[in-house]
């Protein structure tokens, strides 16, 4: 028999990962319209909920979005368009957050020179999990698929996968996809995305001059940390 309580929790991880490899990004219209709308505020706390998180704790998690609440979508989308351009592109000066694992990770350990991309050992490693998994990008061709939005949108997927074998009462299939998330988390998702989100908080400040594009990453980073804890329990 399906133990409720542990697939809803299963579920509400899945669905949180898939939230914020949504949010991730380059900024979309219909982000910028779920910001001004409130819809994505409420998925964010529903999603912690669903996790067992009280609602007041859920809520202080996702505080930073809710002040979006109410703002002009158009012109929010265009600021964080920049502010993302601003975060993870290339800049004269450099990139201010590598949103990707192998070259976050490059530049933290105190490398030298340009980190790789496409051809680092982190990539293919994550490359080789994915496609193991049978759920390798689309636009892995020309993209690197160790972003922080490929690698949540994977675990989404393994742990949403846990999740219907749960609901099928097949209990081998469950411990394969959970021994696959499990896997991930611990060699990739928790070895960056962490210091990532901490990264991204401290340098906002520093490159994003707009209060509402600050706002949106801010609520990012905090969103980001609280569902990092829950893959650590995970």
């Amino acid at each position: 028999m399906v133990d409720e309580n542990e697939l809803r929790t299963v579920v509400g991880k899945a669905d949180a990962c898939e939230l914020l490899a949504a949010a991730a990004p380059f900024p979309t219209e219909e982000l910028a319209r779920g910001l001004a709308e409130g819809t994505l505020a409420a998925d964010a706390r529903g999603c912690l909920e669903d996790c067992g998180i009280a609602p007041d704790e859920a809520a202080d998690a996702c505080a930073a979005w809710n002040e979006l609440v109410g703002c002009d979508a158009d012109a929010l989308l265009g600021k964080l368009r920049r502010a993302h351009s601003l975060l993870f592109m290339r800049q004269g000066d450099g990139v201010a957050v590598w949103p990707y694992e192998s070259a976050f990770r490059h530049v933290v350990d105190g490398k030298d020179g340009e980190p790789a991309l496409f051809r680092a050992p982190i990539t293919l490693a994550v490359e080789g999990s994915m496609r193991d998994a049978g759920v390798l990008p689309e636009n892995s061709r020309v993209e690197p698929c160790d972003s922080i939005w490929s690698e949540l949108s994977f675990l989404s997927y393994a742990i949403g996968s846990e999740a219907a074998a749960l609901t099928a009462e097949d209990e081998e299939g469950a411990a394969l996809w959970r021994e696959r998330s499990e896997r991930f988390v611990g060699e990739h998702a928790l070895r960056w995305l962490p210091a990532f989100f901490e990264a991204v908080s401290h340098a906002l400040p520093v490159v994003v001059d707009d209060d509402e594009a600050r706002t949106f990453y801010a609520g990012l980073s905090a969103y980001g940390l609280r569902v990092m804890e829950l893959l650590t329990e995970h």
